[in-house]
């Protein structure tokens, strides 16, 4: 089934959303099958994949701003944190991770088999997160699960 979206809703570019625009932002706007159709399921997966699509654009329109913001507070041009427009800004640093001696790689492999031994034998308890939905463009690698 071809799938149609129905009239954009208003958009703001460079400047922050109004409320009104934000909360039409929020609320997507239904799909209208060109056909004729009414398949709900259709039109839900129509709807999911156009607002991946759209986020993913703007990912990519968004990635070189944040790197001029970057290259501005290191200037010493802006703070680390501050607000424009009611927005609030707040660079992070990223995560920190650490690269370990190889005798404590060597413990860890040993808790990771470990571990996995107890799964084996039953004596390891599952327990699950959050359920939640992986959605990629038709372009990204297939995952191995």
């Amino acid at each position: 089934m071809v799938m149609a979206p129905a009239p954009a809703a208003p958009t703001a570019t460079n400047t922050a959303l109004a409320p009104a625009v934000a909360a039409a932002a929020a609320a997507p706007a239904p799909l209208v099958a060109v056909d004729g159709s009414e398949d709900p399921i259709e039109r839900l997966l129509d709807q999911i994949t156009a607002l991946k699509a759209e986020h993913k654009r703007l990912e990519h329109q968004l990635e070189p701003l944040l790197e001029a913001l970057s290259a501005a507070m290191a200037s010493g041009q802006l703070d680390p944190a501050f607000s424009h427009n009611d927005w609030s800004f707040s660079h992070s640093a990223g995560r920190l991770s650490y690269a370990y001696p190889a005798a404590v790689e060597q413990i860890e492999r040993q808790l990771k088999a470990a571990k996995e031994a107890a799964i084996q034998q039953g004596r390891a308890t599952e327990k699950r997160g959050k359920p939640f939905w992986t959605i990629r463009p038709p372009s990204a690698p297939a995952l191995p699960f």
